[in-house]
């Protein structure tokens, strides 16, 4: 993985931290209601306190947009959720517990969008967004690992969640630091558009689509007007960014609900003690994500889209073995692997795709959003799925690959996006294909330094080639002392002092 800077390895880190705060606060929050409720409830309450989560996803673009939110925010959600814990720790009410954990997921979920934010404007545009993702999901599974390894169950384990809480917070206010609110559009390498140099707007004239049938788009500045291309909001013939967005929501819950039907299936299987499902496999799940990363990073994550769906199409045939009679183990395999693709995926599409929304603080963390409005929606469903009987399942395995199918080619991912090599090609072909006239650039340089039409006879006489000034008077019928006090008048407008320097700046060569 490349080096990074300061700020993109503080985001990836906060990603991390929040990956092992949110999972081993759920993981706590399971064991403390655990203790005072059935098990039937215990699944009902974790599935309530994923669904807020989600609403704390999505309010954090709300909560960005408050005075002075980065300042305060990440403090005062980090202690309300340590606040949250030691309730859920503390209490043995039932409803206090469900309360707590209801509201410290909330805080949790501003946390995590805040955190993929931040990853996504420091990843913006890195060839290492997948690696990022990846390696941000393997130290948040590591972690948590350690915890359960190392740290005693109850009090330990709480001063470690809250530890760990306080160090997000941290992380976020230091990658958030030097952030800027809002992303201008650019011009090209980086420049926002509305501080382009006038010469450069005149240059940038050349890659002016003239057509009568194409929009042209004007960019006023102080000493001119010029023009450049209209471009369509699509992306490397792909769906454009909300289409696409919409899309990939769409596909997450369908796979949210697949590898859920395919946990279940593992999780009956350990129950019967066909398989063990121990700490190790949690190692396997962070590799995969460390994998994953690397495989979809791959051209730019030219490929992300085809792995992802051979991924699925291998989930999809791990179920329908395993429901046939097939080795419990299989199973067991296939859902780590699968799910630590699956968790690197969503982070990487939704990472990627969040700079490109109108409001881009939303989108950063959709993909965890949807995984756990899924989570909190089919949790009964995919259990009494999975208890119908073998028919039920297989069936239902296939029309979700279906769906998966449409929500792929929806999102545009069997699409080949463009390499930057590719993409440069092809701009420049369509510079050169739409570029302006020369008539009509020197048409822009006059108007730009306001020369008069006699300022601009002189002009192109003068600059056409290397004649007397005699000569261009007697051809323009004019005296040889208009024409010289022409030319000083057009040496004072466009800032040159000779012939040659003019003909340069004029004809552009």
């Amino acid at each position: 993985m490349p080096s990074i800077d300061r700020r993109s390895l503080a985001s990836l880190l906060a990603l991390a931290l929040f990956t092992f705060v949110f999972l081993g606060g759920e993981f706590f929050f399971d064991r403390q209601i655990g203790q005072l409720v059935s098990a039937e409830e215990v699944v009902g309450a974790q599935a309530l306190v994923l669904g807020t989560s989600v609403v704390g996803f999505l309010a954090f673009a709300s909560i960005e947009k408050l005075p002075k939110s980065r300042a305060w925010a990440p403090a005062i959600e980090a202690a309300g959720t340590i606040a949250c814990l030691c309730a859920i720790f503390s209490s043995t009410d039932p409803a206090i517990v469900q309360i707590a954990g209801c509201l410290g997921f909330f805080l949790l979920g501003c946390l995590g969008s805040a955190a993929h934010w931040s990853m996504a404007s420091a990843f913006e545009n890195s060839p290492s967004l997948a690696k990022g993702a990846g390696s941000a999901y393997a130290a948040g599974i590591l972690l948590q690992f350690a915890n359960n390894q190392f740290a005693p169950a109850g009090a330990g384990e709480l001063a470690v969640l809250c530890i760990g809480a306080v160090a997000l917070a941290a992380l976020m206010l230091a990658a958030q630091k030097d952030r800027p609110r809002e992303t201008q559009p650019t011009g090209h390498h980086g420049e926002s558009a509305s501080t382009l140099p006038c010469n450069r707007v005149i240059s940038d004239a050349q890659t002016t689509v003239t057509s009568n049938t194409r929009k042209r788009i004007f960019l006023t500045c102080p000493k001119t007007a010029g023009v450049i291309a209209h471009t369509p909001n699509r992306e490397n013939g792909n769906p454009q960014p909300l289409s696409r967005a919409l899309w990939s929501v769409a596909l997450v819950a369908i796979l949210a609900c697949m590898f859920s039907t395919l946990d279940n299936v593992v999780t009956i299987a350990d129950a019967q003690g066909a398989v063990s499902v121990d700490e190790w496999p949690r190692l396997f799940l962070a590799a995969s994500g460390l994998v994953a990363g690397v495989l979809f990073d791959i051209r730019e994550r030219r490929y992300m889209g085809f792995i992802m769906f051979s991924i699925t199409v291998l989930s999809i045939i791990s179920i329908l073995a395993v429901e046939a009679g097939a080795s419990p183990v299989i199973g067991l395999i296939v859902f780590y692997l699968s799910s630590g693709f699956f968790v690197t995926f969503f982070t990487a599409t939704f990472l990627q795709l969040a700079p490109r929304m109108r409001t881009p603080q939303l989108w950063a963390g959709m993909g965890r959003a949807a995984n756990n409005l899924c989570a909190f929606t089919i949790s009964g469903a995919s259990i009494a799925l999975t208890q119908a009987g073998v028919v039920s399942v297989m069936i239902a395995s296939l029309v979700l690959f279906v769906l998966a199918t449409v929500a792929f080619m929806g999102a545009g991912l069997f699409r080949l996006p463009q390499t930057t090599r590719e993409r440069e090609v092809i701009e420049a072909g369509k510079a050169a294909e739409n570029a302006p006239s020369p008539e009509e650039l020197q048409a822009a340089f006059i108007e730009a330094h306001s020369l008069t039409p006699r300022e601009a006879d002189v002009l192109r006489a003068v600059t056409a080639d290397e004649r007397p000034l005699k000569n261009i008077a007697d051809d323009l019928g004019i005296s040889l002392r208009m024409v010289q006090r022409h030319l000083t008048n057009i040496y004072e407008k466009t800032g040159t002092q000779t012939r040659a320097g003019l003909a340069k700046k004029f004809l552009g060569k």
